[in-house]
């Protein structure tokens, strides 16, 4: 009897031996776990700062790339490829010009197989756009195939919308910016990660040895690798989001049946004014739409030959309306350009010529006069 009771009274202390070290096991989980994401979230402060060295700027740029995909037949926005699998190799020139809620400005000419519209479109005859974003107004122009204008140059108000992140969709600039198919910047995604880690090995990405984030978020999951021979720019960028979770913004959500990837390689590194700057990358996407068969992919190519960090946006006018303060911020506003303008819900049409605007009758019209409506209607809101 005693004998069985000293073995109860072992078992006993043996049960209790485990579960105390089970807890302090669980302890010693929980405390790695919150030092790991510590650690993530400092490296991630110093992300921050490397993108918001690189918030002001006007840069000179390449792009090449490709467009591959098949959409359903009574796809709304592509239905006219029909179900046919279709592919887009253009190239690219530009200028973008940009400051974090101040503006940004955009014009490029493309040439090759842009779209189904615009097929073998010669370099000396490029197609041309021009975007121009800021608090006040928007402006955009645009000439097409044969050098035929298309969209007329516009001006009207842009809603005062904080000018915060660049074009998104916009593959190349965006990207570098920290803008990954998101109008949240990856660090900002980050900082709100459900769980978040730092992988206990670095990883070398072109003989630069890496830091690697694994977060899981409301836009999917991500994998950054944080390059600290490089200011703690990303080196690489990872996103993969699954059905339901967030794409681009929060009200939107990847469709049913479909997944998003995009990537980003940052090739090469150049010291601007003592700061590190990605100055070449490779970035791109992977989305199906409902099923595997039919999916949009997008690979590009983008190198930035000219670069000016934090110039004097209003001393240079990096964001000067055309129409009213410069003419020169649009390269292709020449005499005979249409120009819309929007006047109490209304389309004014005019035409360019010698820096003045010309109504349907022929007649001058009073720039000043119709600038001090538009400011009129801007306080209105």
């Amino acid at each position: 009897m005693a004998a069985q009771k000293g073995k109860q009274g072992i078992i006993l202390v043996i049960l209790f031996n485990m579960v105390l070290m089970g807890i302090c096991f669980g302890q010693t989980d929980r405390e790695t776990i919150q030092k790991n994401r510590a650690r993530a979230l400092e490296l991630v402060d110093k992300y921050t700062q490397a993108l918001d060295s690189t918030v002001s700027f006007i840069e000179h740029y390449e792009r090449t790339g490709e467009y591959r995909g098949r959409f359903p037949a009574d796809h709304p926005h592509y239905s006219h490829h029909g179900s046919k699998e279709f592919r887009y190799k253009p190239f690219e020139r530009g200028v973008f010009k940009f400051k974090e809620n101040k503006g940004d400005y955009h014009h490029e000419y493309a040439w090759g197989y842009f779209n189904t519209d615009n097929k073998n479109i010669p370099e000396d005859k490029p197609i041309y756009r021009v975007w121009i974003r800021t608090e006040d107004f928007s402006y955009f122009n645009q000439i097409n195939k044969g050098r035929q204008q298309s969209g007329s140059a516009t001006l009207g108000k842009n809603s005062r919308q904080k000018i915060k992140t660049p074009i998104t969709c916009y593959t190349g600039p965006s990207d570098l910016l920290g803008y990954i198919a998101s109008d949240k910047r990856v660090d900002v995604i980050l900082r709100k990660a459900r769980r978040i880690s730092v992988r206990e090995k670095t990883e070398t990405i072109r003989d630069s040895e890496c830091f690697v984030i694994d977060a899981h978020t409301m836009y999917g999951q991500y994998s950054v690798w944080v390059d600290p021979e490089h200011g703690y720019h990303a080196a690489k960028i990872r996103r993969s989001a699954k059905e339901g979770e967030y794409f681009n913004r929060p009200d939107r959500k990847v469709p049913a049946g479909s997944v998003s990837t995009e990537y980003l390689d940052v090739l090469d590194f150049k010291k601007v004014d003592g700061l590190w700057v990605p100055v070449e990358a490779k970035a791109g996407s992977h989305r199906t739409i409902g099923s595997p068969a039919y999916y949009m992919d997008e690979d590009k190519h983008y190198k930035r030959t000219k670069i000016i960090l934090n110039p004097d946006h209003d001393r240079l006018g990096s964001f000067a309306d055309p129409i009213f303060e410069d003419p020169n911020n649009d390269p292709e506003l020449v005499n005979g350009t249409t120009v819309e303008i929007g006047i109490n819900e209304k389309e004014l049409r005019y035409t360019w010529k010698d820096s003045k605007l010309i109504d349907e009758n022929g007649t001058e019209v009073d720039m000043d006069d119709l600038k001090e409506l538009l400011e009129a209607q801007e306080k209105e809101g």
